[in-house]
């Protein structure tokens, strides 16, 4: 069976009724429109990742969310790969964004604790990676998988061509839908180190 159903939004839309199979949502911040938090695969594709980059970006900064609400079968059924991201939504959110933070969930493998970093966003990365560590949330620099590299991931399709993209473990996941104030120490330092990191991105491509 392959990994994903569709391979585009719009083969998607021949199967599915959005409002109803699924939702997407976007706003703009009103501190920091230029600054977008992101998440592709929301509602029951991975779990708590829609709750995380809504609560992050709060009114301050510009959000998008896609949410799938099929009864099961979600992962196969609504995941669009980040490189083929192309919710015509998601396309006009970062079309303006300076700073772009996609929140993705991954299951465990052989590493239940730590936060996966990714993107072309090397600066901007290490900053939120580091305020991560400090706060109690480990993390991983240069993952074996879900890297987040690739030009045309949706994550570094911003203005700058370099975004963020995190991957948050299931277990990780699991703790934050039983523990509310938990979830919240990881939405308040995403908010802490998006608001002290610089927006001008070092890019790793350019460093290639």
């Amino acid at each position: 069976m392959p990994k994903d159903r569709f391979t585009s939004y719009h083969d998607l839309l021949k199967v599915y009724t959005r409002g109803k199979d699924f939702s997407v949502s976007t706003r703009v911040g009103a501190n920091r429109p230029d600054v977008l938090i992101m998440a592709p695969h929301g509602g029951k594709i991975e779990m708590r990742t829609a709750e995380i980059a809504d609560a992050a970006a709060a009114e301050d900064y510009s959000c998008y969310m896609f949410e799938a609400k099929l009864p099961s079968n979600n992962r196969y059924e609504m995941h669009i790969a980040s490189e083929r991201y192309d919710v015509p939504d998601a396309l006009d959110a970062v079309k303006t964004a300076k700073v772009v933070i996609a929140l993705h969930g991954r299951v465990d493998d052989e590493d239940a604790s730590r936060i996966w970093m990714g993107g072309l966003d090397a600066e901007v990365c290490k900053s939120i990676g580091d305020a991560l560590e400090n706060a109690g949330f480990p993390v991983l620099y240069d993952p074996p998988r879900f890297k987040g590299t690739h030009p045309s991931n949706i994550c570094n399709r911003g203005t700058t061509k370099a975004g963020v993209q995190l991957e948050i473990p299931l277990s990780l996941r699991q703790a934050f839908k039983k523990d509310a104030a938990y979830e919240k120490v990881l939405v308040s330092t995403l908010r802490s180190a998006i608001a002290g990191s610089h927006t001008e991105p070092t890019s790793l491509a350019a460093k290639a």
